[in-house]
């Protein structure tokens, strides 16, 4: 048990990190913005990658590992989203619209990832479609949230 002056500074250090969390001003529309755009840095990188193999300017293993990594990320994206606690920024709708569109994007991302594993340009090609339409309604969603001029 710590001596009662000890007790007293532990105590004030409590109090001092708690005060600066709560006044950190940050608001889950920020952070949804945050998280957001690094869905949309994976995605692009997907869309490089799945690109660039299409037209051979990268190896099988590179693309292949490149987007199974984009789609690990973009899971993991999700999880931060999920655990975003809503404030009055933030409807509970939008984000569940957003986790649906992130986890969309992240099982196209892993079907891309598959697909080149079987060479197979064709499901790519089919699959860099839906990762831009996804990407577009991502956007949308953005606009619609006031997060983004996009």
């Amino acid at each position: 048990m710590p001596k009662p002056g000890k007790l007293g500074s532990v105590i004030n250090c409590l109090l001092i990190v708690i005060l600066l969390a709560s006044c950190s001003g940050k608001t889950s529309a920020e952070d949804m913005e945050k998280e957001t755009q690094s869905v949309s840095s994976w995605v692009a990188t997907a869309n490089m990658v799945g690109d660039a193999w299409i037209r051979g300017a990268v190896p099988n293993k590179y693309a292949e590992q490149t987007l199974k990594k984009a789609q690990e990320e973009l899971r993991k994206e999700k999880e931060k989203i999920d655990e975003i606690k809503l404030s009055k920024d933030v409807r509970e709708h939008d984000k569940s619209i957003l986790l649906t569109e992130v986890l969309q994007l992240a099982n196209n991302t892993e079907e891309m990832s598959r697909a080149v594993a079987q060479k197979n340009r064709s499901a790519v090609r089919q699959k860099l479609g839906e990762l831009a339409a996804e990407k577009r309604s991502l956007n949308k969603l953005r606009k619609v949230a006031g997060q983004t001029n996009e």
